[in-house]
């Protein structure tokens, strides 16, 4: 290997000096416009998702910028039904909410009132009382906690019309000029490293374009699944159930036990067989998704073990809520290829 002149090496600090000056640039960059971050995210998100149908349009002669509005426009199609069809099932299903809360409410307090009942005559010590009865009112107030987020998350989703207009524009731009980025983001790396990063930016490429389009998939099998078996069942708002177990399987292994919280609850009200029978149902699905569908959809591409796919849930969930929860897997995988890949250029004789 020829040993660098002086001249050769102030060079390469140069450019590592400037490239670390263009990084803090961008992530200050990305700070001020943070109020549209989430307008990014879902642009990422759509771009993994429609690049495949638009090189498959690409490669029958298309130009870029025709198969991307093809496959917007065959986007939109698809959604202009799916509103048209859904959106009046949606808001029949509020209606219907609003006019059957009282009664709902009605029947939650004949349900505790017995409860009260039952718990007075089960004859159990004051100290073990104390307690049983201070976890009520701790739960109690959880649930308040909660239906009040909720209630604030739905009023708080008009001010994010914006960031969803803006996302298929990002998403247009990201998708047309993808090469370009890429190529023009290479020339940035100093060359002794530039192999060694785009190897493990087609990595992390891939664990998740794995987990984006998987998992959606799932999901939205699940969500169809759910909402049809409580329908069959003569659930109301299967509906709105279906979607909420949708959307709550993004989360591994605790999403299915989220999503039929509020169908057994619902059922509860109803009769114990109805209980009994939705969660057999969920039951069903939950067996059918983890042993069929996203084996067959996912297999193994995200590569964490079950443990620690438990642990940075429960970690995600502490410090993140929600949207910790959901991002909690994809971000661990992510890291865990940065490790391995660390470790395998670190000590070359680490076999992963």
């Amino acid at each position: 290997m020829a040993k660098l002149s002086p001249w050769q090496i102030k060079t390469n600090y140069l450019r590592l000096a400037l490239n670390l000056i263009l990084v803090v640039l961008v992530l200050y960059f990305l700070y001020l416009i943070r109020g549209i971050f989430l307008s990014l995210l879902l642009a990422v998100v759509l771009a993994y998702l429609l690049y495949p149908l638009v090189r498959l349009v690409e490669a029958r002669g298309m130009s870029r910028t025709s198969a991307i509005l093809i496959v917007y426009s065959a986007m939109f199609i698809i959604l202009a039904g799916l509103v048209l069809y859904g959106m009046p099932h949606i808001i029949e299903q509020l209606y219907l909410l609003a006019e059957v809360v009282p009664g709902y409410t009605s029947k939650v307090q004949e349900l505790t009132a017995s409860l009260q009942v039952e718990y007075a005559r089960a004859g159990i010590p004051e100290a073990v009382r104390q307690i049983i009865d201070e976890r009520i009112i701790w739960l109690e107030q959880m649930l308040v906690q909660m239906a009040e987020k909720v209630v604030q998350v739905i009023i708080s989703l008009a001010s994010y019309i914006f960031n969803l207009i803006l996302a298929p524009i990002f998403a247009y731009y990201l998708l047309k000029d993808v090469e370009m980025f890429t190529e023009r983001a290479a020339l940035l790396i100093p060359a002794p490293w530039r192999e060694d990063v785009q190897y493990l930016g087609s990595e992390v490429s891939r664990v998740v374009d794995s987990f984006i389009r998987g998992y959606l998939l799932v999901s939205v099998i699940t969500g169809a699944m759910t909402g049809l078996a409580l329908a069959l069942l003569d659930m109301e708002f299967a509906l709105m159930l279906g979607i909420f177990a949708g959307v709550t399987n993004l989360i591994p292994y605790f999403g299915p036990f989220i999503g039929a919280i509020p169908a057994i609850a619902l059922a509860l009200l109803v009769s114990k067989w109805l209980v009994l029978k939705v969660i057999i149902a969920f039951i069903v699905i939950q067996q059918l998704e983890s042993s069929i569908i996203s084996p067959k959809i996912l297999g193994d591409r995200v590569g964490l073990h079950p443990l620690l796919i438990i642990l940075v849930l429960l970690a995600g969930g502490q410090l993140f809520g929600l949207s910790g929860l959901i991002l909690a897997v994809p971000v661990a995988a992510v890291l865990r290829v940065v490790f391995i890949f660390a470790m395998n250029r670190l000590w070359p004789e680490y076999n992963t």
